[in-house]
């Protein structure tokens, strides 16, 4: 006998049918499934993991897309190999993102997730986007933002170093010759013999 999650993938996708139909079915009606609290477990998409959820939620769950894609399904054989990990998810209580205090920076210090046994770093990365869509956005803003600063930063080093490098090497500056008939003490022009001029006027 399928399970409530199977029964839910069913109808979603039954759903999904009819709405690509002719405007003539628009009566079907499908049957309202009595919703309790027990725990229903379905498989993410994305890594694998069997993720326990009470029944309740289950229609929501399992409607949910991404990229047009469903998030979650009833059958394991459908999900990736799950791969249990020790990579916390960066809103865990014990994240290195949290310790760095990145978190409370952005706003999200009170923001946590459980989730400690992600598989890799890509693991992680699309766990992220996938159960804390707007949070990883904004985490991810504020990386894009600091690399973006320290790229600026090392143009500006660069800059400096080469203009350092360029005022070491330049040749020294030379100053302009005194004019012809041009005395450099007193500065009058017009002389035939600069040095006649000078011997006679600044002889003292």
């Amino acid at each position: 006998m399928p399970g409530i999650a199977e029964k839910e993938r069913r109808a979603r996708d039954l759903r999904s049918q009819v709405a690509e139909l002719e405007p003539g079915l628009e009566g079907v009606i499908f049957e309202h499934i009595r919703t309790r609290r027990e725990l229903v477990t379905v498989y993410s998409m994305a890594d694998g993991e069997a993720i326990p959820i009470p029944e309740y939620m289950v229609r929501a769950v399992m409607t949910k897309k991404v990229d047009g894609e469903y998030m979650f399904t009833d059958n394991p054989k459908e999900a990736p190999e799950y791969r249990k990990g020790t990579i916390k998810c960066f809103l865990h209580a014990d994240s290195s993102e949290r310790a760095t205090g990145v978190l409370a920076e952005i706003g999200l210090a009170g923001k946590t997730c459980p989730a400690q046994s992600l598989a890799s770093v890509h693991s992680k990365r699309i766990h992220g986007e996938r159960r804390h869509g707007r949070e990883w956005a904004a985490y991810k803003e504020y990386l894009d933002d600091r690399k973006e600063e320290k790229a600026i930063a090392r143009q500006e080093e660069q800059l400096a170093a080469t203009l350092a490098i360029a005022e070491k090497t330049a040749p020294p500056s030379v100053s302009s010759p005194t004019p012809p008939g041009e005395c450099d003490i007193c500065g009058k022009t017009g002389f035939k013999n600069v040095g006649a001029h000078k011997r006679g006027a600044h002889s003292n």
